[in-house]
């Protein structure tokens, strides 16, 4: 649990470079809330293991495809004519410089996609940020929220980590969810329960003060005034009646 001001991990000169090449800014801006109940949560380190580890499978299978490739290219190259040598020669140089160059860049993107992944809480509302390529930001009041759980499939267990889902009121919907409403994911957490009680309390506490939306009451007519309503139309159809008998 941390606060703004610590929260900011450094970047490296490639990073700025890259986050100002896709106009990513660093930091979401803070959600509705007081400035003192501002709580800014980040994946478990776990989560960004997990994340590398499918980079370097990824990266190992094509690696290997590659090599593949390349030794039936030199085969063919051996039983070739010299300008067909240079041309295949050339070809498997930009294949190579390719993958080296979609590795570094893939890295870079699981890396910046663990830390740009803000989870902000504040006494009013949160704020959920993730992506790179496309960054998905959602801000959910406390007033629309109808649901708060904690969810861990087996792999994330054995991670030691977990997912908290907010299920607010909304257009959109969610079908996997039953619909009708928006679903907030703070994934990769290593102490999701921790910040789902936190968020159950504000969410107690909010609703506690009478933050939430009031239902809209007819006010009652007064006995009175209705009264003196019908008395005044009486006397109206009276007096219509009296000019409508009276002789031209």
């Amino acid at each position: 649990m941390t606060s703004p001001a610590d929260a900011g991990l450094p970047f490296s000169a490639l990073e700025h470079r890259v986050l100002r090449f896709l106009d990513v800014p660093a930091a979401p801006e803070i959600p509705d809330g007081s400035a003192a109940s501002v709580r800014v949560f980040r994946a478990g380190d776990n989560f960004y293991a997990w994340l590398v580890f499918k980079w370097a499978a990824a990266t190992v299978f094509v690696s290997l495809g590659l090599v593949s490739t390349t030794f039936a290219v030199i085969q063919i190259m051996r039983a070739s004519p010299r300008w067909a040598q240079i041309g295949l020669s050339g070809v498997l140089l930009v294949a190579w410089s390719a993958f080296a160059i979609a590795a570094v860049l893939t890295f870079l993107a699981r890396r910046l996609n663990f830390r740009l992944r803000w989870y902000i809480v504040t006494d009013r509302s949160l704020r959920l940020r993730s992506g790179i390529f496309t960054v998905d930001e959602l801000t959910m009041t406390y007033r629309n929220i109808q649901e708060i759980r904690v969810t861990s499939g087996p792999l994330q267990h054995a991670l030691g980590l977990a997912t908290v889902e907010v299920h607010a009121a909304g257009g959109g919907g969610d079908a996997k969810h039953g619909g009708g409403g928006h679903v907030g994911r703070l994934e990769g957490l290593s102490n999701a329960n921790d910040i789902r009680d936190l968020m159950v309390d504000r969410l107690r506490q909010y609703r506690d003060a009478g933050l939430g939306d009031t239902p809209h009451i007819e006010p009652a007519r007064d006995v009175s005034e209705a009264a003196a309503a019908r008395r005044m139309l009486a006397e109206a159809r009276a007096l219509r009646a009296a000019f409508a008998a009276r002789p031209d």
